[in-house]
């Protein structure tokens, strides 16, 4: 194929030097391209060569894993990707061993990995050798919306009665969450931010022991994920008071929006996919393709109605304009919180 190009070019270009300007003849300009053309037209596209990685931030059985899991399940089974698709977790320093790894592997497209929150706030917060703009930021996939949430018999009939307590009894209201800087921490701060109210916040090692602290009335409410938090709403010991989407979430219709009760907070833990640095630009073509064929499958709709989950498919320009936006959010709150100097 290649002598057979070569041969072609060598034509072209020897029509142009012999060629009499007749009403036959090609222009240099014309006959150049058209070589140019043939070449660039027969050049073969990127295709995987040898079975992907894809790496998970966390441990398996989380919704990250879960996640990673559907996407190389879809990828496989439907055919888009010819290769295997191998999930592997590496779990560790909130993000830090994954994406430490990741960036060992520079220039090379058969490894992929999973990013949320951390990605951004673990190098707001300490060092781990690395920043989101060292990767090739593929795709955004889907978002995390939380809810407000209390125990069935709870007073707090919306978030303003929350708020308005929280304002005549400072430090009072207990809220639930897991470590300092997760999302949980960050909503009853925005909160504070937006109204001038001021909550407890209180620790714990996982969304199951809030859950457990909100029934036995250790904690008046959490800013929880709502797809753990539906079961116990459903069962009629939890109540939902306020969602932090944009919109109405699906599954929660009926509660208001914190924004549609006069507070001014939303807030999204994204999910993506990343390549290392220095990937060539039909490397990265093919990705994002290949992820953007995944999510138009049945399959991966199925998968975000299951797990309430909003769309979230950003490519191209419009990862990078994201995530410096959601970068800079993130920073700001969590400087308010203490953790960013």
């Amino acid at each position: 194929m290649k002598r057979t190009l070569a041969i072609l070019a060598a034509l072209a270009i020897l029509a142009v030097s012999c060629g009499g300007g007749g009403t036959g003849s090609a222009s240099p300009t014309a006959a150049a391209t058209t070589a140019a053309t043939a070449v660039a037209t027969a050049a073969p596209t990127w295709t995987p060569t040898r079975p992907i990685e894809l790496v998970v931030q966390a441990a398996a059985g989380g919704g990250s894993d879960i996640f990673a899991r559907k996407i190389a399940d879809i990828l496989t089974k439907e055919k888009i990707v010819s290769q295997p698709v191998n999930v592997v977790n590496k779990a560790g320093g909130s993000g830090a061993v994954a994406y430490n790894y990741i960036l060992q592997k520079k220039g090379d497209p058969h490894f992929l990995a999973t990013v949320t929150l951390s990605y951004l706030s673990t190098p707001l917060q300490e060092k781990p050798g690395y920043v989101y703009t060292d990767f090739s930021n593929l795709v955004t996939l889907a978002s995390d919306d939380f809810v407000a949430v209390v125990k069935a018999e709870s007073p707090y009939q919306s978030l303003n009665d929350l708020v308005a307590a929280a304002k005549a009894r400072p430090k009072e209201i207990k809220v639930g969450g897991t470590q300092v800087g997760s999302s949980d921490s960050i909503i009853p701060a925005l909160i504070e931010a937006a109204t001038g109210a001021q909550f407890n916040y209180i620790t714990f090692k996982s969304g199951a022991e809030v859950n457990t602290a909100i029934l036995g009335g250790t904690v008046d409410w959490a800013a929880a994920n709502p797809g753990e938090a539906k079961a116990l709403i459903d069962g009629k010991k939890m109540r939902a008071i306020a969602t932090f989407s944009p919109e109405p979430l699906r599954g929660y219709e009926s509660v208001k929006t914190a924004k549609s009760q006069g507070i001014d907070v939303v807030w999204e833990q994204f999910r993506g996919i990343i390549a290392p640095s220095g990937i060539s630009t039909a490397e990265r073509a093919y990705w994002t393709k290949a992820i953007g064929d995944m999510t138009k499958s049945a399959e991966w709709s199925k998968y975000l109605e299951e797990n309430t989950l909003r769309p979230l498919l950003k490519t191209g320009p419009d990862v990078d304009k994201y995530l410096d936006a959601q970068n800079a959010r993130l920073k700001t709150v969590l400087t308010k919180l203490g953790l960013v100097k």
